[in-house]
């Protein structure tokens, strides 16, 4: 019989793919704990499968979650016994998560913004879980097929660039996608060689939704019709666009970088002229990249929205603005362009204050005043033996770092977009954005919060974290202390 060996076959060719796709894209590392996503359907019970084969080679300690929407009544808690059921038979810890019904209220009606509720539903839980848990990753069973269908519905709703780069296999150093590039066919070849049951979803079937239409009409017929690898040729456009798209959006943040004059409050300005002097491709991501500043996300903000915005640097100069999602204004004030709450009234000419929080230099040791933040940060350098019974706890307003690895001086300033850091205990880098965010702090509070930086290295984020690669090992000799004080 052909069908045992052809199943033997495939399970190992998942595998290798799988491999790959975690060493090319660095997903995991041995030792690491790691929240895999179950629904209980095909692709993330193969998701779980795969990974608990690969779980001796790769020494991972694996933690399964769950969330049920509460969509579909006693098929829902269904659903939800059969993922419990299969971590007993696993012997895996179990999170199973509820969304209650009022939740839904609201997007009655409304596919897309049900869709996008349930998106960052999910994403809160599985983030918490793993914050609860102290995992490093966060692993998503999103196929091949999944990102020609990103790719597709994207296109149809004109999106630009980012949004035609689709999936990311890796998104802020937690979330991975090691399935990424395996299609679905095989992943149901791979289930039934392995005597693996999963559960469907109805909802699947429903034509109504937008990326069904798309998984079961279009890409067939596309497949039919035009080319039998179309899956597999999006997939391969999303994957050049990524690329593109990240090459750009360094591009765009040193520019972003060049033209800001000001960032305080909740609000950014921008130099209108050598903003509308960039090509258009440039000006579109550095104006968002202020939105995103200001607003702390980018949602519901359109390409409209951001035409219209940019449309104010070929006015005359007399004040005008663009009213965005959630309060955001553009305005065009002469010379600035400012993104904020609220436009203010144009400063006399030569009196704008610096920005709130820098940038500032700090000795080392020594002391720099934030005075607009009534505060003060002082540097000092001690002996590691002097602090023996203090290293553990650093606190709010004070924190412990490898002296030797930060000669000083030190670079006092506010947040910027893109900033990364290394969380305490992390695998890789995460933005400073996200961090806050889940940390519950307001959007006008996070440009408020003075970063510490060693060369273009964030060290600490007073009061909340420091950098897993300034802090104090059992070879540091000498340890720098950073304290805030109230002025």
């Amino acid at each position: 019989d052909a069908r045992p060996r052809a199943g033997c076959g495939m399970t190992l060719m998942i595998e290798r793919t799988v491999r790959k796709t975690i060493a090319t894209h660095d997903m995991l590392r041995p030792g690491e704990r790691v929240v895999v996503a179950v629904s209980g359907g095909p692709d993330s019970i193969a998701l779980l499968a795969v990974l608990c084969d690969l779980t001796s080679e790769l020494d991972l300690d694996l933690h399964i979650a769950h969330l049920d929407h509460g969509w579909r009544g006693r098929a829902s808690e269904k659903d939800a016994e059969f993922v419990r059921r299969m971590a007993i038979r696993r012997d895996l810890p179990v999170t199973v998560g509820r969304v209650p019904p009022s939740t839904w209220t609201g997007a009655a009606g409304k596919q897309s913004s049900r869709e996008a509720l349930a998106r960052d539903i999910r994403t809160r839980f599985l983030t918490e879980t793993a914050r609860q848990i102290g995992a490093h990753r966060v692993a998503l069973g999103h196929t091949r097929d999944d990102q020609a269908e990103t790719l597709m519905l994207r296109l149809l709703r004109g999106s630009g660039t980012r949004g035609l780069a689709g999936i990311y296999p890796v998104v802020d150093g937690l979330i991975i996608r090691p399935l990424i590039d395996v299609r679905r066919r095989e992943i149901l070849t791979y289930l039934r060689a392995k005597h693996l049951r999963y559960r469907i979803d109805p909802t699947n079937h429903d034509t109504t939704y937008t990326r069904n239409r798309i998984r079961r009409r279009l890409l067939p017929l596309l497949e039919r019709d035009f080319n039998p690898a179309v899956v597999d040729a999006l997939s391969g456009a999303a994957e050049l666009l990524r690329d593109e798209d990240a090459f750009l959006d360094a591009i765009a943040r040193d520019e972003y970088a060049r033209l800001e004059v000001r960032s305080a409050g909740g609000a950014v300005e921008l130099d209108a002229a050598g903003l509308g002097a960039l090509p258009p491709a440039l000006r579109r991501r550095v104006l968002r990249l202020a939105i995103d500043a200001s607003r702390g996300d980018l949602k519901r903000v359109t390409l409209r929205h951001v035409e219209q915005a940019l449309a104010l640097l070929q006015g005359s100069g007399t004040r005008r603005a663009v009213n965005l999602p959630d309060g955001c204004v553009v305005a065009r004030d002469g010379s600035i362009l400012r993104v904020g709450r609220a436009a203010k009234a144009p400063e006399a000419a030569g009196s704008r204050p610096a920005s709130t929080l820098g940038p500032a230099l700090c000795p080392v040791p020594g002391e720099v005043p934030l005075a607009d933040l009534g505060l003060r940060l002082r540097a000092r350098v001690v002996p590691r033996e002097d602090l023996r019974d203090d290293l553990k706890t650093g606190g709010r307003d004070r924190a412990f770092l490898d002296a030797d690895l930060l000669p000083g001086p030190l670079l006092i300033r506010a947040r910027r977009p893109g900033d990364r850091f290394v969380p305490m205990g992390g695998p890789g880098t995460r933005k400073v954005k996200s961090f806050l965010i889940d940390r519950k702090i307001h959007v006008d509070d996070r440009e408020r919060i003075p970063l510490v930086l060693s060369g273009d290295r964030i060290a600490w984020i007073v009061g909340h974290a420091i950098d897993d690669r300034f802090k104090v090992t059992p070879s540091t000799r000498r340890i720098l202390v950073l304290e805030k004080e109230s002025r």
